[in-house]
């Protein structure tokens, strides 16, 4: 972890460390002078800063540091967009995050000559490959593998297909990739909280473990279709569902206002005991709508779109090994960043509708190099 960001989270241990001006303007008390204070401003090219520290160095300081950290946790008074930015493009340092940095020559790798920088600030070299170092293979490779692998593929077909355009990659290479990815990427975007609707609903799928018949719980917000979490599960009708909820809320930072599952009784017993009074459960759901009470009673079919989804990947994977395997966190991730949805309005992702934007076209690249980083960082 660098100087920045451990002074950041010193500064956060106080109050009033950072308040919001607008939707676009944030003021940061200094950490010398504490009446001191300095406006971070969201721009097309990310944040900007008034500080002698981010004017000099053209880099993240700790007061841009600390809005970061607000922007991801959603503790903003407006819903504010998250952007996961392309690392490779904004010329950064690795290690200290300094924007000082020159060309040091080129590399020689088993895939050709790699670019390699130089901070001057630090005095460290790298390279911008982040996340995929010590690859024999191009990033574009096996960024297609893990998109063409949850869009229904299995490891041979994409091993024959890239054989026919003349490169040999085995399969168990890119069964490989998927599992270290899948974790990679996983653990980083679960850091960030996605700004969601009042109403989640919550069903299960049957999922062969080893053999043996297992469930997937799962919950997704009704509104923007972000899958939230997902519990693997012996039984379906002996098991809880307290963890799935406690779960939820942890990650959502708050208590839904309707809870909309199927006639599982487990569901409604959790939900009193972690939701509480205020959250209205409303249960029996079906594919079908029909009225009740005079009204017309919400059907399931968002969350049954989902499980058609996972029993679709279900059997390209063939049943799975383990119940903690990576794979089901790689599935949530391409669902949730990579796979555009219809009901959206086209060309949008759970994770667009929930005000995490990805940039750049290959979203799998963006993502690993900012977890890769964020990784490193956090040591």
């Amino acid at each position: 972890m660098n100087a920045r960001k451990q002074r950041a989270i010193a500064m956060m241990e106080i109050k009033g460390h950072c308040s919001q001006i607008d939707s676009d303007n944030f003021s940061v008390r200094s950490q010398s002078n504490p009446k001191n204070r300095y406006t971070v401003s969201k721009t097309e090219n990310g944040l900007r800063c008034q500080c002698k520290d981010y004017t000099c160095r053209k880099a993240d300081c700790k007061h841009i540091k600390i809005v970061l950290e607000i922007i991801k946790n959603n503790q903003c008074y407006r819903n504010n967009t998250f952007r996961i930015m392309e690392r490779s493009k904004l010329s950064l340092c690795k290690y200290c995050d300094s924007g000082k940095i020159r060309k040091d020559g080129m590399r020689n790798t088993k895939k050709g000559k790699v670019q390699r920088f130089k901070c001057l600030d630090c005095k460290k070299r790298f390279t911008t490959n982040f996340g995929f170092e010590k690859k024999q293979n191009d990033d574009s490779i096996i960024t297609g593998s893990l998109e063409m692998y949850f869009s229904g593929m299995s490891v041979r077909d994409i091993s024959r297909q890239y054989r026919r355009m003349g490169i040999k990659i085995s399969h168990m290479t890119i069964y490989r990739w998927v599992a270290q990815y899948s974790k990679l990427g996983s653990e980083y975007v679960e850091k960030i909280v996605p700004r969601v609707g009042d109403w989640i609903r919550a069903d299960e799928a049957f999922i062969r473990v080893n053999g043996k018949m297992n469930y997937l719980f799962s919950t997704m917000d009704d509104e923007t279709r972000f899958w939230l979490i997902g519990e693997m599960a012996d039984t379906k009708f002996q098991h809880q569902a307290d963890k799935l909820l406690v779960s939820t809320v942890n990650m959502t930072q708050k208590t839904p206002r309707a809870f909309i599952t199927d006639g599982l009784p487990a569901y409604a017993k959790s939900a009193k005991r972690v939701f509480g009074k205020e959250t209205h459960h409303i249960s029996n759901v079906g594919i079908n709508s029909r009225r009740k009470s005079g009204k017309i009673h919400p059907t399931n079919n968002k969350m049954e779109r989902l499980n058609g989804e996972i029993r679709d990947r279900e059997k390209v994977f063939r049943g799975l090994k383990k119940k903690d395997t990576p794979l089901i966190a790689g599935l949530k991730l391409w669902y949730n960043f990579s796979k555009e949805h219809g009901g959206l309005g086209g060309d949008v992702t759970p994770s667009e509708s929930a005000l995490i934007k990805v940039d750049g076209d290959n979203k799998w690249k963006t993502i690993i190099q900012n977890a890769s980083l964020y990784r490193e960082n956090s040591v």
